[in-house]
């Protein structure tokens, strides 16, 4: 496998590749940014209501007050969101509105903030791929990055600002510090600051740290490589003193005791003391003992997560465990990127081989490649072994979306890498070889890998069934235009179908019952279960809420229930209709 790159040819190939990337980025922020300027209410949920935070937050909210009060009023829902995110967006908005109207700042810092992370993501794993497996690697794992959804359409668009991307990025400077051969202490160092700052504004790279901290245990005490155990030592010190950092600087002192499962706090906080002191301890009691080590790390594991139970237990069942059931459910079938993966799968087939085809066909091929390479040589013993710790992370982020399909992004670094490294070795191959065979599997391949899409029209025609169609969810109210002849009204409360709860706070002056936030199970509960009910049973439910008005999108389908009546025109002695000119949206005064 040729990992020089004196070639001008090939120096000017990788040149040529990486500033492609950069501007189809470019392009693609531009692009979207023209169509997001003025209608903010069209972005997901999760980034409406993180702009939403730092709007409240640089109009004077507190910055360890990260209530929403105008959902579920008066007492509103604490979002379990980070500052640290906001003061990032908040600190962009400031600086362009000291040169742009408030309007235009807005849409420049929720453009540029996701750009500048997308440009990170390239740079790392462009320059990475190219230390590792030299340019035309590189040249592969560029294209990839920006054309897979997960590192690209789903997290890096402009108005993409929850936190998913902040975390892909983290996860991929953790993977190639880990990964990086020969400088343990820099790159323990960078991966535990990362890590902490990942956990800090989010758990859902929780699984990934602990299997990252489990692989680089597993290297030290095997003596996997000569910097093992220092990288490992680096890594569990830096990751608790930054989580340890971080929490302090985002928790308030009446709620360090508190114990939580969805956000940094004490729980976690003991998680890495343990896992730090089981990993740390054994190299020095028993330096030259590989099992031994590996049972006293096992054994001080289980005694600090006993002695640490009333800390750890409650978490156990997720941050989802304590919620009623039916909200549970509405999680599960409602929330498309916390569905398990063979429920994303029967409900997308066509999306889902999309995403999954570059993992699945990364991880096949380089196995099989990794396989080839020799022992002897000093160059491919290094090499089999990056390439091994990456089939590792990719083949556990597979697995982990069985349980979420987001889950999916936890092979995010390792991807792009395994892509050009496979397409590497067969452009390699057919250089060598000349072959109308090899020049075939190579285009294979490629558009296994790099565009899957191409494969959905005659996959479709395939299919012994007609995939499932997605009825309209809320699109064509979702907007600026539809929502804001709202604030005609005098502010009010209103119940809303799910999508439509934060959009609603975020371009009119009322308050929502709905919203998809675990902290609420009544927020969660009010999107969609009374939208389901007939007519008697949703009149109960409604009237026990505090809503003033009921809202409804005419554009939508509402497959069962009273409110599928209303669409179509029915009416209700409880409900009386209120003109306004709205676009599709539906107004009903609760009497």
């Amino acid at each position: 496998m040729a990992n020089s790159d004196t070639s001008p040819l090939l120096r000017w190939i990788f040149f040529a590749s990486f500033v492609g990337a950069l501007a189809i980025i470019f392009i693609k922020a531009v692009i979207v940014s023209l169509q997001l300027h003025g209608n903010f209410a069209v972005l997901d949920n999760d980034s409406i209501m993180r702009l939403l935070s730092v709007q409240n937050w640089l109009g004077g909210q507190g910055w360890f007050d990260t209530v929403e009060y105008r959902l579920m009023p008066p007492e509103g829902v604490l979002m379990h969101w980070s500052r640290y995110i906001d003061a990032i967006i908040g600190g962009l908005i400031v600086a362009f509105s000291w040169v742009f109207p408030v309007g235009i700042a807005k849409t420049l810092a929720l453009t540029v903030w996701p750009t500048i992370l997308a440009v990170l993501m390239v740079t790392v794993i462009g320059f990475g791929t190219k230390r590792f497996f030299g340019p035309v690697a590189a040249s592969f794992a560029m294209p990839c990055v920006i054309l897979w959804p997960f590192t690209s359409d789903f997290y890096f668009q402009a108005g993409s600002i929850d936190h998913h991307n902040v975390q892909i990025l983290m996860i991929v400077l953790i993977t190639f510090a880990i990964i990086w051969p020969d400088r343990p202490t820099a790159s323990g160092l960078v991966a535990g600051v990362c890590a902490a700052f990942a956990l800090a504004i989010g758990l859902e790279t929780l699984p990934y740290i602990l299997v990252v901290g489990t692989l680089l245990l597993t290297r030290a005490h095997l003596n996997m490589s000569p910097n093992a155990n220092r990288l490992l030592a680096v890594f569990c010190v830096m990751l608790g003193a930054a989580s340890l950092v971080f929490w302090l600087g985002q928790t308030p002192v009446s709620r360090l005791t508190e114990t939580v499962c969805d956000q940094l706090g004490l729980s976690v906080l003991g998680l890495i003391a343990i896992a730090a002191v089981a990993s740390i301890v054994p190299m020095f009691v028993l330096p030259q003992n590989a099992l031994g080590r590996i049972a006293m790390s096992i054994l001080l594991t289980g005694a600090g997560s006993a002695l640490a139970w009333p800390l750890l237990g409650p978490c156990l069942a997720g941050p989802y465990g304590s919620l009623p059931v039916e909200v549970q459910d509405i999680i599960r079938s409602g929330i498309v990127e916390a569905q398990p993966g063979i429920v994303y799968a029967k409900g997308n087939p066509l999306n889902y081989i999309r995403m999954v085809a570059p993992v699945v066909g990364s991880i096949v091929l380089a196995a099989y490649f990794w396989r080839q390479l020799s022992k002897d040589s000093a160059t491919e013993r290094r090499q089999r072994d990056v390439i091994g710790q990456l089939l590792i992370l990719s083949a556990v982020g597979v697995l982990a979306s069985f349980s979420q399909i987001r889950l999916l992004l936890m092979t995010a670094a390792a991807v792009p890498v395994l892509v050009g490294l496979v397409l590497a070795i067969l452009v390699e191959n057919y250089l060598r070889t000349r072959s109308a065979a090899v020049a075939t599997g190579l285009l294979a391949a490629a558009v296994l890998l790099l565009s899957p899409a191409v494969l959905k029209a005659p996959i479709k025609q395939l299919l012994p069934f007609d995939p499932p169609s997605t009825s309209p969810l809320d699109v064509t109210c979702s907007t600026n235009d539809a929502l804001s002849p709202l604030n005609a009204l005098a502010p009010a409360v209103f119940l809303t179908p799910m999508n439509l709860g934060p959009a609603l706070i975020l371009t009119t002056h009322h308050s929502s019952l709905s919203g998809p936030y675990h902290r609420s199970p009544d927020a969660f509960a009010n999107g969609d279960i009374p939208f389901k009910l007939p007519e008697a049973e949703m009149q109960t439910y409604v009237e026990k809420t505090s809503a003033t008005y009921l809202l409804l999108c005419g554009g939508t389908t509402y497959r069962v229930g009273f409110a599928r009546d209303l669409v179509d025109g029915a009416q209700a002695a409880w409900l009386k209709p209120v003109e306004i000119d709205a676009g599709d949206l539906m107004v009903f005064e609760i009497n």
